[in-house]
């Protein structure tokens, strides 16, 4: 029955009365034109918000993205506000590539999982349930889990409810938890109390024109090796002074510290120089042709082919190619990209920090045969200031390594010039190496720890590498020692007394000229 006009109130008396939650149709999204195009207000305002440090996080363009699906408003309106939203607001290198791939159409599941309708960040939680699959978090995947939540140098409200409930849902051990509730109460990265002491071993590879190194032996059991270059004008020492990257990387990083090997190679001396490769022609540094400047050839070759020699060692010592990384600086990082391109098989990651991708490395890529081309994961750093090896030069490197199938991710560090140690850098560097070890320690099973037979080790064995540890040698032991003894080049003999203290390794000299590539 309807009720008869007389009874029903005012016309003007309904439209006035409010409407109880849950009544009435939702409010049209806001929009407003900026540029002539049309742009969701409440989309733009959320951008702004998150940018307001200084950058939009991976995990805030997914939660950018989820909102847009949430709202249901204009399809169009929506994109038309995020892709302003990237040229207006910083993202990071991951968030970009992310929104880049949204916006270009792809459809990957949801980046967020309900449970008892409270959203958690998917990526981070199942790398969680993950770390927990072998029955308990460990210190050191706890430690991978907050490095992954701090991308963009922050953690989101997201990030944090999801390690909140990690730790109300699955077991950690007791460091781990214990570990893991310090960082989410002081918001920031902590290392092991007390300063680290870098100790090194010398070793020299059996018929090799290249001279002796330094390498790190890792303080328990042998799982993963880094394989650093250095740039020219140092020799291996390069990255063992205080504040350099191998003392960040063990001070900050439990997993670094108790199963990676370091190794440091060092290039051959050319008048007074160590360097990888020597330069032909016309200096092209601080242009946009510096990576097209002609290289010794041989040089370049035999460099690139002593690095590979190494990382088939490791690799084979270890039983998995994805549980070695090659990185590189400056010229280092040329030759970490050569031998990228040249291995005939994947490893765990390719970093060059601050190098450039040669020319000579693009030709010799683009001439081999399609199967032994092999895709890597490859990080590439540059800096906003480096007037060496210059922004735009890496950002073209990058196009070309994901044309030829490789997976890049590219970082820029502003305020970063060439020669600069920068903590933002090596924390970038080292979540990445512990990421991709982790992953590998999942996939492949662990080797017996075993020294690669082409070293002779020059200095202690290395379980006696740390301080405090003071283990008698096994009589398995002395005997290799003695066995690595005879075979020592001269300059290590024991007759000769100029064996090298491990214990006082000392950092190669600076050069009077530093600051060439």
């Amino acid at each position: 029955q309807v009720a008869p006009l007389s009874v029903l109130p005012p016309l003007r008396s309904v439209c006035n009365m409010p409407l109880k939650q849950g009544e009435g149709p939702p409010a049209a999204p806001r929009t407003n034109l900026v540029g002539g195009v049309r742009h969701d207000v409440e989309l733009s305002e959320m951008a702004e918000r998150f940018a307001k440090d200084g950058q939009i996080s991976f995990s805030e363009a997914k939660q950018l993205w989820e909102h847009r699906a949430d709202t249901g408003s204009n399809m169009e309106v929506q994109v038309n506000t995020l892709k302003w939203s990237m040229e207006a607001y910083k993202y990071t290198d991951k968030a970009a590539a992310l929104m880049e791939l949204l916006l270009q159409g792809s459809r990957p599941k949801s980046y967020f999982r309900q449970i008892d309708g409270v959203k958690y960040d998917r990526e981070l939680l199942e790398l969680a349930e993950k770390s927990a699959k072998d029955g308990q978090v460990s210190v050191q995947k706890a430690e991978v889990l907050w490095e992954q939540a701090m991308d963009g140098g922050k953690v989101t409200d997201i990030e944090r409810r999801t390690l909140q409930y990690a730790l109300s849902t699955l077991k950690f051990t007791k460091p781990s938890a214990e570990y893991l509730r310090r960082m989410l109460e002081n918001g920031s990265a902590e290392g092991p109390r007390g300063r680290i002491k870098v100790r090194w071993v010398w070793v020299k590879r059996k018929n090799s024109a290249f001279p002796a190194y330094p390498i790190v032996m890792p303080k328990k059991d042998h799982r993963f090796t880094l394989v650093l270059c250095h740039p020219l004008g140092w020799g291996g020492g390069f990255y063992l002074g205080c504040g350099a990257l191998v003392e960040d990387f063990l001070s900050k990083s439990r997993l670094m510290r108790d199963h990676c090997k370091i190794v440091c190679p060092g290039g051959r001396t050319y008048k007074s120089w160590k360097m990888w490769f020597r330069y032909r022609g016309k200096d092209t540094c601080g242009t946009s042709e510096c990576h097209a400047q002609l290289v010794n050839g041989k040089d370049f070759e035999q460099a690139c082919e002593f690095v590979v020699d190494i990382v088939k060692s490791e690799s084979d010592l270890l039983g998995s190619t994805s549980r070695v990384a090659v990185s590189g600086y400056s010229q280092g990082g040329c030759i970490s990209q050569a031998v990228g391109l040249s291995l005939p098989y994947p490893v765990g990651l390719v970093i060059s920090q601050r190098g450039m991708l040669m020319k000579h490395s693009m030709d010799d890529y683009a001439a081999r045969d399609g199967a032994q081309k092999h895709r890597q994961r490859m990080l590439l750093t540059a800096g906003g200031r480096d007037d060496v090896y210059l922004p735009a030069n890496q950002a073209e490197a990058k196009k070309w390594l994901i044309e030829q199938g490789m997976q890049v991710t590219f970082k820029l560090f502003e305020e970063l010039n060439h020669g600069d140690h920068n903590k933002e850098e090596m924390a970038f560097i080292r979540s990445a190496c512990t990421r991709e070890f982790l992953k590998a320690d999942s996939e492949t099973k662990r080797s017996v720890q075993r020294m690669c037979s082409q070293e002779v080790v020059l200095q202690r064995a290395p379980s006696q590498l740390w301080a405090g540890q003071k283990r008698k040698p096994t009589p398995t032991a002395a005997a290799g020692s003695a066995a690595s003894a005879a075979t020592a080049s001269p300059r290590a003999s024991p007759a000769s007394g100029k064996r090298r203290r491990a214990s006082r390794g000392s950092v190669d000299p600076a050069p009077e000229r530093v600051g060439a590539p």
